[in-house]
């Protein structure tokens, strides 16, 4: 049986769930007294840094990726606990954090290594 199909599908999934994490991030200021453009910013750009890498499915890439998940969950914890406006957006994104995540270390998981 190959790794190969697996490992595309888990792949597929998590670059799904990682464009879908950006696009909840990118959605913050847009509701009322939702959250600035400036802290959005920085919760989204670390995002785009992995993206090329995460397309080719470069294992190095996976391995670091995770670390640019680090101030949108920073971001969204804190804007949870004190933004009651945009607690029900940030939510979803926090969820989406977690699941990308866990994408990423299924993704290394199923993927092959190359010695």
């Amino acid at each position: 049986m190959s790794r190969t199909g697996p490992a595309v599908r888990v792949r597929r999934f998590a670059i799904g769930v990682w464009l879908l994490l950006a696009a909840s991030i990118a959605a913050w200021p847009i509701p009322a007294n939702g959250v600035g453009l400036g802290t959005t910013a920085i919760a989204l750009l670390p995002l785009f840094l992995p993206l090329p890498g995460l397309l080719r499915g470069r294992r190095l890439t996976l391995q670091w990726s995770s670390l640019t998940l680090a101030p949108a969950l920073a971001l969204a914890v804190t804007e949870i606990l004190v933004n009651s406006a945009a607690r029900t957006y940030v939510t979803l994104t926090l969820a989406l954090i977690l699941v990308a995540f866990a994408m990423i270390v299924a993704t290394l998981r199923v993927n092959p290594r190359v010695q």
